[in-house]
Protein backbone atom coordinates (compact mmCIF):
# COMPACT_ATOMS: atom_id res chain seq x y z
CA UNK A 1 0.00 0.00 0.00
CA UNK A 2 2.52 2.50 1.25
CA UNK A 3 4.49 1.64 -2.60
CA UNK A 4 1.22 2.44 -4.10
CA UNK A 5 0.77 5.66 -2.56
CA UNK A 6 4.71 6.66 -3.13
CA UNK A 7 4.36 5.83 -6.59
CA UNK A 8 1.38 8.07 -7.33
CA UNK A 9 3.12 10.89 -5.60
CA UNK A 10 5.81 10.69 -7.81
CA UNK A 11 3.42 11.01 -11.11
CA UNK A 12 2.39 13.56 -9.94
CA UNK A 13 5.48 15.89 -10.97
CA UNK A 14 5.51 14.50 -14.75
CA UNK A 15 1.68 15.53 -14.82
CA UNK A 16 1.88 18.63 -13.33
CA UNK A 17 5.18 19.40 -15.64
CA UNK A 18 2.64 17.97 -18.65
CA UNK A 19 0.15 20.53 -17.82
CA UNK A 20 2.76 23.59 -17.16
CA UNK A 21 3.50 23.06 -20.83
CA UNK A 22 0.43 22.79 -22.18
CA UNK A 23 -0.99 25.42 -20.51
CA UNK A 24 2.35 27.64 -21.82
CA UNK A 25 1.75 26.76 -25.72
CA UNK A 26 -1.87 27.53 -25.38
CA UNK A 27 -1.07 30.87 -23.87
CA UNK A 28 1.88 31.60 -26.54
CA UNK A 29 -0.46 30.33 -29.49
CA UNK A 30 -2.72 33.54 -28.77
CA UNK A 31 -2.39 36.41 -30.45
CA UNK A 32 -1.29 39.25 -28.76
CA UNK A 33 -0.51 39.27 -24.93
CA UNK A 34 -1.99 41.13 -22.38
CA UNK A 35 0.60 43.87 -21.91
CA UNK A 36 -0.25 44.63 -25.60
CA UNK A 37 -3.73 44.52 -25.24
CA UNK A 38 -3.36 46.82 -22.51
CA UNK A 39 -1.24 49.35 -24.33
CA UNK A 40 -3.50 48.85 -26.93
CA UNK A 41 -6.36 49.93 -24.94
CA UNK A 42 -5.05 52.84 -23.52
CA UNK A 43 -4.07 54.03 -27.07
CA UNK A 44 -7.11 54.16 -28.36
CA UNK A 45 -6.14 51.63 -30.91
CA UNK A 46 -8.65 48.75 -29.86
CA UNK A 47 -12.29 48.41 -30.54
CA UNK A 48 -13.91 48.82 -27.48
CA UNK A 49 -13.28 52.31 -25.86
CA UNK A 50 -14.60 53.32 -22.01
CA UNK A 51 -17.82 54.41 -20.82
CA UNK A 52 -19.42 53.30 -24.03
CA UNK A 53 -22.84 54.26 -23.62
CA UNK A 54 -22.76 55.88 -21.00
CA UNK A 55 -24.22 58.98 -22.91
CA UNK A 56 -27.12 57.44 -23.69
CA UNK A 57 -29.97 59.50 -21.48
CA UNK A 58 -27.44 59.78 -18.96
CA UNK A 59 -28.61 63.43 -18.13
CA UNK A 60 -31.64 63.44 -20.04
CA UNK A 61 -33.47 64.07 -16.69
CA UNK A 62 -36.08 60.46 -17.08
CA UNK A 63 -37.00 59.11 -13.86
CA UNK A 64 -38.12 55.59 -14.00
CA UNK A 65 -38.50 55.49 -10.54
CA UNK A 66 -41.52 58.13 -10.61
Amino acid sequence: MLGYILRRLLLIIPTLLCILLVNFFIVQAAPGGPVEQAIARLQGIGGATVGAGATESAGAGHSRAS
